[in-house]
């Protein structure tokens, strides 16, 4: 196995770290603390690499605040200039596991994707008849610390990258808490369970940890059907007896190796004629139909930004923008008419001004 020793002084050298400010500041330029850390960008730069030499650096408290998308979710989101961090961090170490990843292997990661992972499971339906579909239990609130720090250290011998990793790993129980709307989920500041969702580094380290159970489904079971993205994982063949069996053992799997359950719920085994729900899509033999709830969630934010623009709070290129992606998404399925239909009945007004198509 390889492994990589001298690696702090890239991660922290001033290329490095002007490059991570520039990947973290797209698309909130205008933000206080971006535009305030923007102001002395220099200054702020070399403050935030002689704490790093020196090992002085301390990650800053989270805001907190919950979503929905469409489960209620808490993201936690990091001071600015300790996301600059992340980025650098990533910047370094992550080529040095992407190559290790598996080829169907499809969150987070450059040159795969949603669509690519749609592609995939099509073309597995149209070979197959049967699929075990996966979900993680609390996926990101139960990644335990100390397995993900060891899937580090196998590769990683530089101590100081070692700390550094410890320090954003750990981040979320040192950090003092303040949080926006109800009661957050305690179970997220247990001293060695969980990572933030809503963290580049958090995208890196889920990915890396279940590594893990790709290795032991490709090269344990030899299974060749087999898609993941995220903790959302499928694995399809012509056996269901087969297939249960399998789920049986990746459930003793995750429990034993990584402290982690299915969903009991979202775990199962069925007829792919029946459409697989995967990456907000439900996917047949010869077409894909994107789910009503994707649908019913665009619609809910189209409402917001007709109201935001109508009050002069977003610009036209935001909101033409924001439709867009949405329309380019909606196109990877089988979705002409309902992409007509919304499009037709967009109409934004922006106070006592014209009306406005996007």
């Amino acid at each position: 196995m390889t492994t990589y020793k001298r690696l702090f002084e890239e991660m922290v050298s001033f290329e490095n770290l002007f490059r991570a400010a520039n990947q973290s500041q797209r698309g909130k330029r205008m933000k206080k603390d971006v535009s305030g850390f923007n102001f002395q960008l220099e200054n702020e730069l070399i403050k935030l690499q002689d704490e790093l030499k020196n090992q002085a650096y301390r990650p800053g408290a989270y805001r907190h605040f919950y979503v929905r998308d469409p489960k209620r979710r808490l993201i936690s989101a990091a001071p600015y200039r300790d996301r600059v961090v992340h980025h650098a961090f990533c910047n370094i170490i992550e080529p040095l596991f992407d190559k290790t990843f598996i080829y169907h292997s499809y969150a987070c990661r450059v040159g795969k994707g949603t669509h690519k992972a749609l592609d995939m499971c099509q073309r597995f339906i149209g070979s197959n008849r049967y699929v075990l579909q996966c979900d993680i239990s609390k996926y990101f609130s139960s990644i335990d610390h100390e397995i993900l720090f060891s899937i580090l250290a196998e590769k990683i011998k530089d101590e100081k990258v070692m700390r550094l990793a410890e320090l954003i790993i750990g981040s979320m129980v040192d950090s003092p808490q303040s949080i926006v709307g109800k009661s957050m989920d305690h179970r997220l500041l247990t001293i060695d369970c969980g990572i933030p969702i809503g963290n580049l580094t958090s995208q890196f380290f889920a990915n890396l940890y279940l590594n893990e159970l790709d290795y032991f489904v490709k090269f344990d079971l030899r299974e060749k059907c087999y898609i993941r993205y995220m903790d959302d994982f499928l694995i399809f063949g012509g056996n269901k007896e087969h297939l249960h069996r399998v789920k049986k053992k990746i459930s003793h799997f995750l429990e034993n190796s990584l402290k982690l359950s299915l969903h009991p719920r979202k775990s199962i085994v069925f007829p792919v004629s029946l459409g697989v729900d995967f990456c907000g899509f439900r996917v047949f033999k010869y077409y894909r139909m994107i789910r009503k709830l994707n649908i019913k969630l665009f619609k809910k934010k189209v409402k917001k930004m007709q109201k935001n623009f109508s009050e002069r709070e977003i610009t036209t290129r935001k909101v033409s923008d924001s439709i867009r992606a949405w329309v380019a998404h909606a196109s990877h399925g089988n979705t002409y008419r309902l992409r007509k239909r919304v499009m037709e009945d967009l109409v934004f007004v922006r106070g006592e001004s014209k009306k406005e198509r996007i």
